[in-house]
């Protein structure tokens, strides 16, 4: 991954976007304490900012997670490798697990 673009805003507990994307950031806070997440800032209006980048202090964009508009799925989930899923609980155990937090196993609910 390269370094997030310098035109990103942190995207705290209370920002919300009303789409499903609002799940996977609160499970994934939850399960990693200590989250970063910020979005990028569109320049424009037509600009595409459904782009987050989630990290740590040392790494603020070991994973990024793009949505279609208003926070809506697919879900994009992109490190090393890249997933695509619509489905809550697998964007979480991905973010999670290349996040490093421990291995999520079929015992954990995140749906």
């Amino acid at each position: 991954m390269g370094k997030a673009a310098s035109r990103t805003r942190l995207w705290g507990s209370s920002d919300l976007t009303g789409g499903p994307v609002d799940q996977v950031f609160t499970q994934v806070r939850h399960a990693v304490p200590g989250v970063i997440i910020k979005r990028l800032a569109a320049r424009h209006a037509g600009d595409d900012d459904n782009v987050y980048f989630l990290g740590d202090e040392s790494a603020v964009d070991r994973v990024q997670v793009d949505t279609a508009t208003d926070g809506q799925p697919p879900f994009l989930v992109e490190a090393d490798d890249r997933v695509v899923t619509s489905e809550v609980a697998e964007a979480v155990a991905t973010v999670v697990a290349w996040l490093g937090s421990g291995d999520v196993g079929s015992g954990d609910d995140f749906a």
